[in-house]
């Protein structure tokens, strides 16, 4: 029968991550709940105790239990998240790059936007207008720091703003929320509208009654309402003025998880989509 232990040092976590790598399936689920309780007390420590069991790469069976605990411990997350009134994005946009990366820090994204955010701001001193504002940020993003919109998702890490971050290429949802998270730094009005599948970013100044739309798709162009109306059109989609309605939180979530799943999809990879799925049906309801 095993022992519970309230704490692990180093050296037990690596013996345990090795006996996990070793042993039998059977015997693995009964460690499980160790490793588990190891992992929700201190997940720093269980990363440094496999970093140093395994230097070279992880073993399949331990990276996929170690996934398993960590994606489980996530529902938990995710319904007290989408349980808020009004959920923070950021919150929610890390709670999905633990998915991608369950060794990630919560405080990892708020630190990258805010160095971005202070090397921005000199650039926007000088700007005049909300125009200026959004232009100057696209030409920051795309030109100065290279970030990379997908026109399509490739890969699961592709919809993982964490990482994003990092790589500074990623969908075009992630370069939205880039947008929407930095403007708001700047206490600038704007968010993301759902234009019939096309995501937009809309920054609004109340003070002059000025609303314009960007597309992060095409490196960050600026939209007008009407040019928003002609695209619809265009496309002989009847116009309603709900297309330009702010996607709430909870609902950019659910975008993200929903993308998160039609990759998976493709690939048949059951055993990551039944705990997204999982995450889908706990934010709709």
């Amino acid at each position: 029968m095993l022992l519970y232990m309230k704490s692990w040092d180093t050296q037990q976590l690596k013996a345990l991550l090795k006996l996990i790598e070793t042993e039998s399936d059977e015997y693995t689920d009964m460690l499980r709940p160790e490793l588990a309780a190891a992992v929700k007390a201190d997940p720093a420590r269980v990363q440094q105790a496999m970093d140093s069991a395994f230097s070279s790469s992880v073993p399949p069976k331990v990276r996929y239990t170690l996934e398993e605990i960590c994606w489980g411990n996530l529902a938990e997350q995710v319904s007290a998240f989408a349980g808020k009134i009004n959920p923070d994005l950021e919150e929610g946009l890390w709670l999905l790059a633990l998915f991608a990366s369950p060794s990630a820090k919560r405080g990892e994204i708020t630190q990258k936007l805010d160095k971005i955010a202070h090397d921005l701001r000199p650039i926007l001193l000088n700007a005049k207008n909300l125009q200026e504002i959004a232009a100057l940020m696209g030409k920051y993003f795309f030109s100065t720091l290279h970030f990379v919109t997908l026109p399509a998702n490739l890969d699961i890490k592709d919809i993982s703003f964490g990482r994003f971050l990092i790589k500074k290429r990623g969908s075009s949802l992630c370069s939205a929320c880039l947008y929407q998270t930095i403007a708001q730094r700047f206490g600038v009005e704007s968010g993301l509208v759902d234009l019939a599948g096309r995501i937009l970013v809309f920054m609004q100044d109340p003070d002059h009654d000025q609303i314009l739309f960007i597309d992060p798709l095409d490196d960050g162009k600026i939209l007008t309402e009407q040019d928003c109306k002609d695209y619809i059109v265009a496309r002989e989609i009847k116009w309603h003025d709900e297309f330009l309605s702010p996607l709430s939180s909870r609902t950019i979530i659910r975008r993200f998880i929903a993308n998160m799943i039609y990759v998976l999809n493709k690939l048949r990879d059951e055993r990551r989509l039944k705990y997204l799925r999982n995450y889908l049906e706990i934010i709709k309801n």
